[in-house]
């Protein structure tokens, strides 16, 4: 037995159900052996036998449902920490690129004499990696402010084809730049909170941008169907199995591997955009593109 099997849990919880069934059987062993010594009626033993097997099942029931029960939440528990460390591991790398990016921009502009376009240009470039250092340190503190309960939304009668209008161009210059979006907007007014709004479109764009190939078309629609209004964003990635269809909704849960993985991102969007939705007495839907693709569908009761 060596030094890393003492150290898992798992082994250890297991080492003990091992024991406790061995004392176990060793128990009813020397009970029976009792029975034999004290009792010389063979209906008398048969009936200590069966109340003794009665209280054994009994108590050999309770001690495996604890133990399936025990399992699951290590098992939860790891799980729980792997997301974690791979939330932390993305938020690194999420975080160092823009600010990495921020400091050449400065150090160019500060140590050589550049022409005005060429400055303006750096310029948008820092306000556009601000602006996703930005979007990131919100997404954080949002998820934080829902775990914490005190997150509260502030609606009114808003426009929300005006509001989706808003975010649709700094996005088609930033993380949209080289995808082609498409959008069909109905004027369509509802009582919401705009800035939650503006976090599920951003959010559900942004992450079509990361799992759709470059050139490929991004579909964004929002419209009245029947009694309600549909919200979708439609890309031609790879799409999601229908395993992993409800698993993405959870917090820090991405389908990358994050060692490996290729797009960014830190498995918060889907996880806010769903809050977010929910609030509004709305439903979100996962659902096939075809040919290729993830469809992501909101519905809100008008």
């Amino acid at each position: 037995m060596n030094g890393k099997g003492l150290k898992n849990p798992i082994f250890l919880f297991y080492l003990l159900v091992f024991y406790v069934l061995m004392q176990f059987l060793w128990w009813l062993y020397l009970i029976f052996s009792l029975y034999g010594d004290v009792y010389h009626e063979a209906g008398e033993i048969r009936h200590k036998v069966i109340m003794l097997i009665g209280e054994g099942s009994v108590f050999l029931l309770i001690l495996i449902i604890g133990m399936m029960m025990i399992r699951r939440a290590f098992k939860r528990e790891v799980e729980v920490s792997q997301l974690q460390q791979n939330f932390l591991l993305s938020v690194t790398h999420e975080l160092k690129s823009p600010i990495a990016s921020i400091k050449l921009f400065l150090q160019t502009l500060k140590s050589r004499q550049l022409e005005e376009n060429k400055k303006i240009e750096l310029y948008d470039q820092s306000i556009k990696e601000l602006e996703r250092l930005d979007n990131l340190v919100g997404n954080i503190l949002l998820a934080r402010s829902i775990d914490n309960q005190n997150f509260f939304l502030t609606k009114s009668a808003i426009r929300l084809d005006e509001v989706t209008e808003k975010i649709i161009s700094p996005l088609k210059q930033g993380i949209l730049r080289n995808h082609l979006l498409t959008a069909e907007l109905e004027e369509i007014e509802y009582t919401a909170d705009p800035e939650a709004i503006k976090s599920i479109c951003t959010n559900l764009l942004e992450n079509a941008a990361k799992y759709a190939p470059e050139k490929s078309s991004i579909h964004l629609k929002l419209a009245r169907q029947d009694d309600q209004i549909l919200l979708t964003v439609c890309d031609q990635g790879k799409g999601i199995d229908d395993e992993n269809k409800k698993r993405v909704f959870e917090k820090f849960r991405r389908i990358e591997n994050e060692m490996t993985r290729k797009s960014k991102g830190t498995g918060l969007g889907l996880y806010i955009v769903k809050y977010l939705v929910e609030q509004h007495n709305g439903s979100i839907l996962l659902k096939d593109n075809h040919p290729q693709g993830l469809c992501v569908e909101i519905r809100f009761e008008s």
